[in-house]
């Protein structure tokens, strides 16, 4: 078994004795600025963190997939309150268990604790390859660097040199997610497509991570071990 199978499953079997609650698409999990009740550990499904402005405006954040703890900043009591907006992108099932009972079993299980830090060190490389991507300027290049990043947090390899995003996108999404507008997101990402860089189903994206590594100026994967989505019965 591999290190990120173990760590997978000090996650998983301390989750599983708890009792889980579901969430249908686009319900509410925490709104920004609430005081949390409890901790949730994703089960099943995928949860939005965004940023609601003062003026109403959504700002994409990131996204929370299977395992993640959420509100994060909340669990390590680093914040007294849900730092953003967390919604059900998708149907989801989630544990739910006291702030308490993650806080003394991070405490008291070292093979837990160190496979909670592997995963946050995971989230925060993913993080800094977001950042990396926001800061190019031409938009063709944005969103060659954004589907990089999106493959190694949220992707899983289905055949050689072929990472599928397990994260529903619609354009609106990704053109959050870049900043850039919804028009120019959907000729950039008709160039990918033409190119054959990326394809779409039912709004999930599949990448040719070898037309991908051609289209930017350093290595697709050098060697980070950022994706999330290992597989572990």
């Amino acid at each position: 078994m591999s290190l990120k199978e173990t760590a997978v499953n000090e996650l998983r079997s301390f989750y599983r004795t708890y009792p889980t609650i579901k969430f249908a698409k686009g319900e509410v999990v925490f709104h920004q600025n609430e005081a949390p009740s409890c901790v949730y550990a994703i089960k099943n499904g995928v949860i939005k963190v965004s940023n609601i402005s003062a003026e109403g405006d959504d700002q994409l954040i990131s996204f929370e997939i299977i395992d993640d703890i959420v509100p994060i900043c909340w669990a390590f009591s680093k914040t007294t309150k849900a730092l953003f907006y967390y919604q059900a992108y998708t149907d989801c099932e989630l544990y739910i268990m006291s702030k308490d009972a993650f806080e003394s079993h991070s405490a008291e299980n070292v093979g837990f604790a160190n496979a909670m830090l592997s995963r946050q060190v995971g989230s925060y490389i993913g993080n800094m390859l977001q950042v990396d991507a926001l800061e190019k300027t031409r938009a063709y290049t944005k969103l060659i660097y954004t589907f990089r990043y999106l493959c190694l947090r949220y992707g899983r390899d289905i055949k050689k040199d072929l990472v599928k995003i397990y994260v529903p996108l619609t354009q609106q999404e990704i053109a959050n997610t870049t900043g850039l507008t919804r028009e120019t997101t959907t000729l950039e990402l008709k160039k990918l497509k033409e190119e054959k860089v990326i394809s779409v189903r039912q709004k999930y994206y599949t990448v040719n991570t070898a037309k991908l590594d051609a289209r930017i100026d350093d290595e697709y994967d050098p060697g980070i071990t950022v994706n999330m989505l290992t597989k572990v019965d």
